[in-house]
């Protein structure tokens, strides 16, 4: 019975800690949510920034293409022009108003300058008559002499041998009509013209714009410094991805700086330029981060709050539940021997009857009484009884081996014992353990003048049989033993309502 009441105390807490499960549950799908809205936002944050730097990209781009399209008109007309007698025989004044038109004098704008096969300048569209000067070393001129269908050329930036102003070339190829190579003609735009484009975009302070030749070479970047000057960016994922799409987005670490951004890239029209606008991902995920920090500190706080809440709850459960079962033992239990007591016994006695009668099984009784325990208690005091009635109920508990087994204190120091599916031969099995039992602990305890007597009554219950018949067998059995001699066992089984009485 020591076994079956722990068992049932364990179970009694499984409710309460299964109750964790769902708010657990609960606590974990909200969390998740919460991921999920965050990561949500996350995403939307990059898109927009992808998109506002598609934006900007998509704007530098027109401008670039647009004025670069116009030095090309420019150099079309120089072209166009240049060979025709007509214009061999014009003043100085009259030619370049008809060479040159108005465009070539924007302030972003340089010289145009037309050259001979040689490399020598010819004509100057800010001058009527040029500065003696060879260009021949330039990249562009070779380029020219080289290749006749370079078609417009736009090199890496030089320094203006003019003003010393660092210029982009912009150049095309001059042929005699026979195809040879008569000269070049050449514009320069000003790289403060893109400076002062890239510097009214708002990238935040880690943010850049680059423009770089479609083979890798840096032109342009915003913020500048010297050391980027002619920098080779081939080898940058840059241009891994422009050999996949003319357009397109991207995250990487910074071949100039080393920072980490998200980068819009886009080939500028027809030309062999490319913009990139770039991002550091870190401003893209300030606010984000800021938004994310906070939420996940709720969620934090919600998840503690929900957990502490749910323990104590469970804890509370688990308190009553100790305390439910306490009150149940108590109910019960004698207090003394921690036997079961007789309200109990009688419950389990009914079950158990109920039960012999269906299954047509054994069922045994053992009575248990203190010899002389009046004379005990008047000798020896109340504390020396009380000691005695606990080693008998020691002895008892100790013989039993089965959990259906119940004992019970029945009366002041009587007690009675029920074995369900026990025949007479089982009972005395168990009667002779517990005069044994108890014999030993009254010897280690010192005491020399207890002594208990057994009954036992044991039969196998018929429908209309009543379960005093076991009682009074048991009974029976008890004086008989109390009267031949005290500490001793008698037995008696009930076969087909007629008593038979043994004795051990």
């Amino acid at each position: 019975m020591l076994l079956s009441e722990l068992r049932r105390e364990g179970a009694d807490s499984r409710p309460a800690k299964r109750l964790l499960v769902p708010i657990f549950g609960i606590a974990i799908a909200f969390s998740t949510i919460c991921a999920w809205v965050l990561y949500e936002s996350r995403v939307a944050a990059w898109e927009r920034a992808a998109e506002s730097a598609e934006s900007l990209v998509r704007a530098i781009e027109a401008d670039v293409a647009r004025n670069i399209a116009t030095i090309n008109l420019s150099l079309d007309a120089v072209i166009e022009n240049i060979g025709r007698p007509d214009i061999a025989d014009l003043s100085p004044e009259i030619r370049n108003l008809i060479l040159f038109d108005r465009s070539t004098t924007a302030h972003h704008l340089g010289k145009i300058l037309v050259t001979d096969e040689n490399g020598d300048v010819q004509l100057d569209s800010r001058s009527l008559h040029p500065e003696p000067m060879n260009i021949a070393d330039r990249e562009y001129f070779q380029v020219h002499k080289i290749n006749p269908n370079a078609g417009t050329y736009i090199g890496r930036p030089i320094v203006s041998r003019f003003n010393g102003q660092s210029i982009l070339g912009i150049s095309r190829r001059i042929s005699h009509a026979d195809g040879s190579f008569a000269g070049v003609a050449i514009a320069s735009l000003r790289l403060s013209y893109f400076e002062e484009i890239f510097k009214t975009v708002s990238l935040g302070d880690d943010g850049n714009v680059t423009l770089s030749s479609d083979d890798g070479f840096l032109l342009v970047r915003w913020p500048w410094k010297s050391e980027y000057a002619g920098m080779n960016m081939s080898n940058a994922k840059l241009y891994e991805h422009l050999t996949r799409a003319r357009a397109g987005r991207f995250e990487s670490y910074s071949k100039t700086d080393g920072m980490y951004r998200l980068v819009v890239y886009s080939r500028i029209g027809n030309l062999p330029l490319v913009i990139g606008v770039g991002q550091s991902t870190a401003e893209i995920y300030a606010q984000w981060h800021q938004f994310a920090t906070t939420v996940a500190v709720m969620i934090a706080i919600l998840c503690a709050i929900t957990i502490a809440l749910a323990l104590y709850f469970v804890r509370e459960l688990a308190r009553r539940k100790a305390v439910e079962l306490q009150l149940a033992t108590l109910a019960t239990k004698d207090g003394l021997t921690k036997l079961a007591n007789r309200r109990h016994f009688d419950t389990i006695f009914d079950r158990e009857w109920g039960r012999a009668i269906r299954d047509q099984s054994s069922l045994s009784m053992l009575m248990i009484d203190t010899d002389r325990f009046k004379d005990y208690n008047d000798t020896h005091g109340h504390q020396a009884g009380d000691l005695l009635l606990q080693i008998i109920g020691g002895a008892i508990m100790t013989a039993m081996s089965r959990g259906t087994d119940l004992a019970a204190r029945y009366g002041g120091d009587e007690f009675v014992v029920l074995l369900p599916g026990t025949a007479v031969e089982g009972a005395r099995k168990v009667a002779d353990k517990v005069l044994q039992f108890f014999a030993d602990e009254c010897r280690a305890q010192g005491i020399s003048d207890g002594s208990i007597s057994l009954g036992i009554g044991s039969a196998k219950p018929l429908v209309g049989s009543e379960k005093s018949d076991l009682f009074a067998a048991a009974d029976r059995a008890l004086y008989r033993a109390k009267s031949g001699g005290r500490s001793r066992i008698e037995a008696e089984q009930i076969l087909n309502e007629t008593p038979v009485s043994r004795a051990a």
